[in-house]
Order: structure tokens, then sequence, then C-alpha cells
């Protein structure tokens, strides 16, 4: 009898831990907090909502444990669109009663309709060691987040936007000044919203006018992640073509958009602008809706035979010219898309490079992604150094450059922004600007040598 109690015994003490590991883990157990952070509980109508979720797990924390899955936030009522900002962020966080470890999750949130809206919370799961046994846990949350959405007043016919901050620019291939009829030029348009995604930006119409053409290649979507939420760029490339020699009136290009700093209606704009297309060097360009001219037949009753003859040679002509102009725009606007699209898979490359080497904040780094990106835009003119090109950049990327190389040879350890720099690669200049004079650049090493050379 004594014996089977002791069995008895020693089986409940087993199973205690494994009792005990089902259950919730005590508040002041639990090594972990959860606490969110909404940036409007009254935002307005498709503006950005930045939801922020924070874990914070004790250092001193008796019992141990990790993090084994943290739950987005689930929509409960209303229209959003929801989207995880970047990756995870873990610092550490001292407070005055003790030092914890805080993994950060940003979410921005656009609402799609007005009105109240719930938002279920982000929720965490973990991983505990309890007398060797394993338990899982949640954190409770504290119920449903309400937000209530705005109307925007007044909102105007077709695509608008809701943002902080809307930038309209546009950039061609080479100079607008040299455009010729029959040949394409590359028209780049873009947009940067602070406060939308990319693909949510409208599309830019540049519009066809009676003597020119647009033909539009598929656009291109950029997100960045900042402080502020996300920064999408939209870029659309289309090759402008001239039907005729004269002026080309490009039309203005307006995007509505509702500003949620001021609360007001405002329109980012392209202003109109009108440019002078030459005529072909060296061959006819025959208009598109230029009828042949008619000739005039001989007198008497074989006029009208004479007439219809030269009529239908002039009709066979005009088509057959007309196709042949048709083959060789087609493949002049195929030759310009290509070169343009290889020029800017060679700098794919070096751009994220060099994306990589600003985000590290390197300085050394970000000097050899800065020359190599610069060797591959001006492949056969490259910049030697980050004086020369700070001078084809321009302000205020000079001045970044100039802090860049005091950084890294200079005496001191000044300060300078990689962004900028990164800001002006992405939108480098023109190709055929001149870089600058001969008498700027610094005297040779050997006067004798620069006498041979030139």
């Amino acid at each position: 009898m004594v014996g089977r109690r002791a069995v008895l015994t020693f089986l409940a003490l087993a199973a205690w831990p494994l009792m005990s590991a089902k259950a919730q883990a005590p508040a002041e157990e639990n090594p972990f907090v959860v606490r969110a952070e909404i940036s409007s509980r009254s935002p307005w109508e498709r503006s950005q909502v930045l939801y922020t979720v924070r874990v914070f797990r004790s250092a001193g924390a008796r019992r141990f444990g990790r993090i084994r899955r943290l739950n987005d936030p689930v929509l409960l009522q209303g229209e959003a669109l929801i989207e995880q900002l970047g990756n995870d962020r873990q610092y550490n966080f001292r407070s005055e009663d003790a030092d914890s470890l805080v993994l950060e999750r940003r979410y921005a949130l656009y609402p799609q309709s007005t009105g109240e809206m719930l938002l279920q919370p982000a929720s965490l799961q973990w991983i505990g060691e309890d007398f060797g046994f394993r338990t899982r846990s949640f954190v409770p949350d504290a119920g449903p987040e309400r937000l209530v959405v705005r109307a925007v007043p007044s909102p105007p016919a077709g695509r608008w936007l809701a943002a902080a901050d809307v930038h309209l620019w546009e950039e061609f291939e080479r100079e607008p000044g040299e455009l010729v009829a029959g040949e394409p030029l590359i028209r780049l348009l873009g947009v940067r919203v602070e406060g939308q995604p990319a693909r949510q930006i409208p599309e830019l119409r540049p519009g066809d006018g009676p003597n020119f053409r647009h033909f539009v290649e598929r656009a291109r979507f950029e997100d960045t992640v900042t402080a502020g939420g996300l920064v999408g760029v939209r870029r659309q490339r289309a090759a402008l073509l001239a039907l005729r020699a004269g002026d080309v009136v490009l039309p203005s290009i307006r995007l509505n958009w509702w500003n949620t700093t001021s609360e007001r209606w405002e329109t980012a704009e392209l202003p109109r602008r009108i440019l002078q297309a030459q005529a072909p060097i060296g061959q006819d360009f025959l208009q598109p809706d230029e009828p042949p001219p008619e000739p005039a037949g001989p007198p008497g009753w074989l006029a009208p035979l004479l007439a219809l003859g030269w009529f239908l040679t002039g009709l066979a002509w005009w088509i057959t010219h007309r196709m042949g102009a048709a083959r060789r725009l087609r493949r002049k606007i195929e030759s310009a898309l290509g070169r343009d699209s290889r020029r800017r898979d060679a700098l794919a490359g070096p751009l994220t490079a060099l994306a990589a080497a600003c985000r590290g904040n390197d300085a050394r780094q970000v000097e050899e992604a800065l020359l190599t990106w610069a060797r591959a835009h001006w492949s056969g003119d490259a910049p030697r150094d980050l004086d020369e090109l700070g001078r084809r950049f321009g302000e205020p990327a000079e001045t970044e450059c100039r802090r860049l190389s005091a950084a890294l040879y200079g005496p001191g350890r000044p300060h300078w922004n990689p962004e900028v720099l990164l800001r002006a690669a992405r939108r480098p200049p023109s190709l055929t600007t001149s870089t600058e004079s001969g008498d700027s650049r610094l005297p040779p090493l050997w006067p004798g040598s620069a006498a041979e050379s030139g």
C-alpha cells in the first residue's frame, strides 16, 4: 500500500509541469509586452496611416522566451489597403525600471471608404522554457482599434491622391531643341508622392497633337520607406515623335491631390511647353495627311485618261513611300527605346550597390560605388574623382561630394548626407552636358607629357 502511494505521488509530481505548461503564463512571468501606436485616429480617405507595433522583452525577466511569430493586424470593419513598411527593426531601450530589447514593425494603412473602421491589433506568439518543457502563449491585446475616416470635401472628377507632398518632373534623352521631324525623342515623365505607394499613383497621359504623337511604354514603380512612411515614384517613358517641322505644343499635365498637412486641394502641374521641330537633313519627309499632287493632263480627250494614269501612279508612289516611312519610323522608335533600355539595365547594378552603401553610411563604399556608377553612366568620359563628379552633378550634390571627400581624406570627420548623393545618381544630368573646361582641372604632374599629348 505504501509503495502504491509513493508511485502515485511520483506520477503526480511528474505530471505537474505538463499541466502547468498548458495554462496561460501569468502576467508577471510574461517576458514580453506588446504596444501599438497609430499616427491618426481620424484620417482622411485614401490618406496614409502609420501603425507601429513594438514588442518589449525585459532583459531581467525570470522566464526566458523567444518570439515565434508576430501576427499582422486584421481589418474587421471598413475597407483599407495594408502594407508592411520594410523589415523589422531591433534595438535596445533603457527606461527607469529596466533595460529592454525592442522589436519594431511598421505598417501603412490606406482607408478606401469613409466612416468607422475597426482594426484587430497585431498579436504575438512566443515560446518559453519551463522545467525543460516548451510552452506557447499569446500575449492578449487590448481589443480592436477604432478609427473614423473622414471624407475629403468636394473631390474633383477623375483620379486624385491624398498625400503630404506631390512633385511632377520631366526629362528628355537629349536636348529638346534637337527635336527633328520623323525622329523619336525619349521623354520621361515622373511623379514623386509622399504618403502613397507607387502603384496607387495615377497614370500621366501626355496626350497627342495635330503634328506630334506619343508612344508610351509600361510604367516603372519604386517605393522607398522613410521615417514618414512610404514615398512612391512612378516613371513613364514615352517616345515623342514630331510629324512635321514647326512648333510642337506639348499641353500641360495636371494632377489633383489633397494635402493632408494643410487640409486643402492642390494641383501639381507640368506647364505647357513649346518645342521647335527641325526638318530632317538630306531627306524628304512625307506628311501623313498630305495628299499626293494631282498631275495636270494635256487638253483634249486624252486629258481624263492621262489624269487617271498620273493619279494611279502618284497613289502607288504615295502608298509605297508611306509604308517605307512607317517601317523606318518603327525601326527608329525600337532602336531608341532599346538603346535607352540597355543603358538603364547597365546602370541598375551600380545603382543598387550605391543604394546599399548609402544605407550602410560607409564613406569608403559610397565613394567606390559612386565612381563605379559614374563609369557606367559616362562610359567614354567618366569623372576621375569625387570633385569632378560633384561638378557634373551640380548643387546640392556637389557640396556633399566635397564633404564626403573631406570625410575620407581630411583631418576631421565632417557630416555628409548620403541621401543627396543617391538622389543625384537616380536623376543624373543629361549625357550631352559638357564637362568643365580644361583650365579648371588640376595641372599635370609632368608638364612635358601634357604638351606631348596635346
